[in-house]
């Protein structure tokens, strides 16, 4: 039996003994019993984490690192960008230009009443004339009468009343401005034109208007053509004498040699003019000569006024217009933005859409009692005028036409 070796005995230092803690291999420590179970224990049986949301959206990719875009799309969004500002300063500048029109629009149309009243300020008025009931025309028909007075200051009419057997009439004239604006039928009556009287009996056109004014003259008119007259105006013939003169003369070819005036081509001035419309005794065809020159007079005071652009001279427009109201005479309705509305559609008449022609007469002559008219070839005209269709009238009327 082999003997237990000697026990290490210590240095003289005294190092001390390996203890259970602090020796080399110091036994593992062991939990006490009373200790509670660790919450981490059972880590390796928990299910498996939800997972995890994002907090960025989707959507909003503009944190991804995109590729760069082409020089072309680049240029085209800027196309794009550009086109849209484009579009909205465009939108803002209709916007600002429709609200200054119809500023401009509107002062126009307030001075242009204005302008229209003052000018007009000195005409006379009557009582209303027209409207004869069940009659319809489409279009604008007017009936313009001119009047010469027998003495200096006669009147046409006055607001109580018709001065009978003042005034004479010797132009009798419808003016019918078709329903587009676009063309206007000067049609004259011979003032010695024989017609059926309301009332009963027959007479001269001149004699209605001498005796009943100018409301017996539109109903005489009225009742014998079927046409509606829409408004009455009486034209003191003074007025075209001074119209005449405002505008330097005008230029006639008289055809024939008569009441003083030689043939050939002519400047007439207002009392010449006068003259050359008013005469008829000295006219081989007595009141048809005169109608006939009536209408070269007027279309050649439109040829002047309109189509030698002197209308575009404001202060010679200005006197034309004071010189042909204060001989003018309207009928109470006719208001001024009425008249002022009609002149303005009448803006596209030239000579070239205005034409004149005369009402048919009877193939025989004129005795004592007037101008006798036919009756055939009347109600076609008048059927022509009553639906808007002169122009078919005239295709197959070549002959009604005095001045086209």
């Amino acid at each position: 039996m082999t003997p237990d070796p000697p026990e290490e005995q210590p240095d003289a230092e005294g190092t001390p003994e390996a203890g259970p803690e602090t020796g080399p291999e110091a036994a593992p420590e062991t939990a006490p019993e009373n200790l509670p179970p660790s919450p981490y224990a059972d880590l390796a049986d928990l299910p498996e984490a939800p997972p995890q949301v994002s907090l960025i959206n989707d959507d909003d990719l503009s944190w991804v690192d995109k590729p760069k875009e082409t020089e072309e799309a680049l240029e085209r969004r800027r196309e794009r960008r550009e086109a849209h500002k484009r579009k909205v300063r465009r939108k803002r500048r209709n916007k600002r230009i429709l609200k200054v029109t119809g500023v401009l629009v509107a002062l126009v149309l307030v001075l242009g009443v204005s302008w229209f009243q003052w000018t007009f300020g000195g005409l006379e008025r009557m009582p209303v004339a027209h409207g004869q009931a069940g009659l319809n025309t489409p279009g604008k028909t007017f009936l313009l009468v001119g009047s010469n007075p027998e003495e200096p200051d006669a009147q046409t009419v006055t607001g109580t009343g018709w001065k009978h057997d003042l005034l004479t009439s010797d132009l009798v004239m419808l003016l019918h401005l078709t329903r587009d604006n676009r063309a206007m039928y000067v049609i004259s009556i011979p003032a010695d034109s024989v017609l059926p009287m309301p009332g009963g009996g027959e007479g001269k056109l001149s004699d209605a208007y001498a005796q009943g004014g100018a409301k017996l003259y539109v109903r005489t008119i009225e009742e014998y053509s079927g046409v509606a007259v829409d408004e009455v105006a009486t034209l003191n013939m003074n007025a075209l004498r001074e119209i005449t003169d405002q505008l330097g003369g005008v230029v006639l070819d008289v055809p024939r040699e008569a009441c003083n005036v030689p043939a050939g081509a002519r400047r007439l001035d207002g009392i010449q003019s006068l003259e050359y419309m008013s005469l008829a005794p000295c006219l081989p065809r007595g009141d048809l000569d005169r109608v006939e020159r009536q209408q070269s007079m007027l279309r050649a005071l439109m040829r002047t006024a309109v189509d030698g652009g002197k209308v575009t001279n404001p202060f010679r427009v200005q006197k034309m217009l004071r010189a042909t109201a204060i001989n003018l005479t309207l009928e109470e309705g006719f208001s001024y933005p009425s008249m002022f509305l009609t002149l303005f559609s009448m803006r596209h008449l030239r000579t070239t859409n205005t034409t004149f022609l005369t009402v048919p007469t009877a193939d025989q002559p004129d005795g004592p009692q007037g101008i006798v008219l036919d009756r055939a070839k009347d109600a076609a005209l008048w059927d022509a005028l009553r639906k808007d269709r002169l122009d078919a009238y005239l295709a197959t009327n070549k002959d009604a036409v005095v001045l086209r």
